[in-house]
C-alpha cells in the first residue's frame, strides 16, 4: 500500500483499498478463445480501440488513472454483438457495449463465463452502475474520485521547494520510498518522461509528486504524491498537491486525483488543496 499522503492507490502487487488483489505486473501474452459458442466472449490480444474511444467519450468525467493502468495490464474480451470487457485476475475493470439495453444481460453472462469476483465501477459510469444494481450485486465504496477543484491561492511551506526531477534525484527518492513506487526503474522512467517532481525542505529531498496524463490527447492529468515519513503531518502534502495542481492548470490541463475511502488523511489533504469529490470508485461483488 502506498503511504498515507498519496493521492492514488497502489498497484505494486499489494491488496488495495478497492478490494482488488493480485500482482498487476503479470502481462497478457497472447490470444485465447474460451468456449466454443459464438455467443461467448472471446479473449483478444489487442484493445478494441474504436469502441473503447466511444466508451471513454460516454463518461461524464475523465477516466481514473488507477483503472487505466489496470486496463493496460489486463485481459481484453469481446463479444460478437460489439460488447467488450477488460479483466485483471479476478477483477472486472471495464465493461461496455454499444447497446445499453443489453448491458445487464451481457454483464450477467460474462460473469458466469469468466467468474470474476469483483467489479470496479466509477460512479459516473451510469449504465454499468445501474446494471450491477439490477443484478443485485453488493456495492462497497472503495475510493473517492476528485474531478472538481475550487480555485485556491498558491500556498507556501517554510523552506520547501518543488522542481522537475533530474536523474541525480532518482536514487534519493527511491531511498525514501514507502511502497509508493514499485521499483527504482519506475522512478527513473517517470523522471525521464517529465512526470515526476522533486520536493525539498531546506535542501533535503523530502518527497515527490507525480503528474500523469491519463489518456494521451486528453486534458485530465492525475496527481499523486509521496512525503518522507519524518516530514508528514506538517502540511507538506497539501503544499505539494497545491503546487502541482497550479502547474497543471497553467499548462491548460485539468488536475484530477483519487484516494482510498479509508485514507482519511489523504482525503483531507486533497480537500485542503481545493479538490472536491462528487464521485466514488465502487466495488460490486456478484
Amino acid at each position: 500500500m502506498r503511504c498515507w499522503v498519496r493521492s492514488r492507490p497502489s498497484i505494486c502487487g499489494q491488496p488495495t483499498i478497492y478490494i482488488w488483489t493480485g500482482d498487476v505486473r503479470s502481462w497478457f501474452t497472447g490470444g485465447r478463445i474460451y468456449g466454443s459458442s459464438m455467443s461467448e466472449f472471446v479473449r483478444q490480444s489487442q484493445s478494441p480501440l474504436p469502441l473503447r474511444t466511444q466508451y471513454l467519450a460516454s463518461l461524464e468525467e475523465p477516466q481514473e488513472w488507477f483503472l487505466e493502468k489496470l486496463v493496460a495490464l489486463g485481459q481484453i474480451w469481446t463479444h460478437e454483438d460489439g460488447t467488450y470487457a477488460v479483466t485483471h485476475e479476478q477483477t472486472l475493470v471495464e465493461f461496455f457495449g454499444a447497446n445499453p439495453a443489453r448491458t445487464k444481460e451481457q454483464l450477467r453472462d460474462f460473469q458466469s463465463q469468466h467468474g470474476f469476483s469483483v467489479a470496479l465501477v466509477k460512479s459516473y459510469d451510469r449504465d454499468l452502475v445501474r446494471s450491477c444494481a439490477q443484478l443485485g450485486w453488493t456495492p462497497n465504496v472503495g475510493g473517492y474520485l476528485f474531478r472538481k477543484r475550487n480555485p485556491q491561492p498558491q500556498i507556501s511551506f517554510q523552506g520547501a521547494a518543488i522542481r522537475a526531477t533530474t536523474s541525480a534525484d532518482v536514487h534519493a527518492i527511491w531511498q525514501i520510498n514507502d511502497a509508493f513506487f514499485c521499483s527504482e526503474d519506475e522512478v527513473a522512467s517517470l523522471a525521464t518522461s517529465n512526470k515526476l517532481w522533486t520536493v525539498t525542505v531546506e535542501g533535503e529531498i523530502a518527497g515527490c509528486g507525480v503528474s500523469i496524463r491519463v489518456i494521451a490527447g486528453g486534458d485530465a492529468v492525475d496527481i499523486g504524491m509521496m512525503v518522507a515519513p519524518h516530514h508528514r503531518r506538517r502540511g507538506l502534502g497539501t503544499y505539494v498537491v497545491n503546487a502541482i495542481a497550479h502547474q497543471v492548470e497553467r499548462d491548460g490541463s485539468r488536475p484530477i486525483c483519487g484516494c482510498g475511502a479509508a485514507n482519511v488523511a489523504s482525503k483531507a489533504t486533497l480537500e485542503k488543496a481545493g479538490f472536491v469529490s462528487e464521485h466514488q470508485l465502487v466495488s460490486f461483488t456478484p
